[in-house]
């Protein structure tokens, strides 16, 4: 994992038809700072989840702006069907 935490006006924006809502929420994110997967075959390349996505995205390392080129529904979490399978 990398913490990344971008300080300044972040410019985000899409590669791909992403919703308005998903990059306001991972600007908000990596103003605050956030732990990022980074893609190991590609620099500048990461992905975050945070409670409703999971986004691949691309920081300039020119003009830090950031490029997001996915974003998917994240996964629900596993462990409290998990936990009740074992609680029974």
């Amino acid at each position: 994992m990398t913490q990344i935490q971008m300080h300044g006006p972040v410019s985000v924006d899409a590669m791909a038809p992403i919703p308005r809502t998903v990059l306001d929420r991972l600007r908000e994110i990596l103003s605050a700072g956030v732990d990022a997967v980074a893609d190991a075959g590609r620099p500048n390349f990461y992905t975050v989840t945070d409670r409703e996505n999971s986004i691949y995205f691309y920081i300039s390392p020119v003009s830090a702006k950031v490029w997001v080129l996915e974003s998917r529904a994240a996964k629900p979490s596993l462990e409290p069907a998990h936990a009740a399978a074992h609680s029974a």
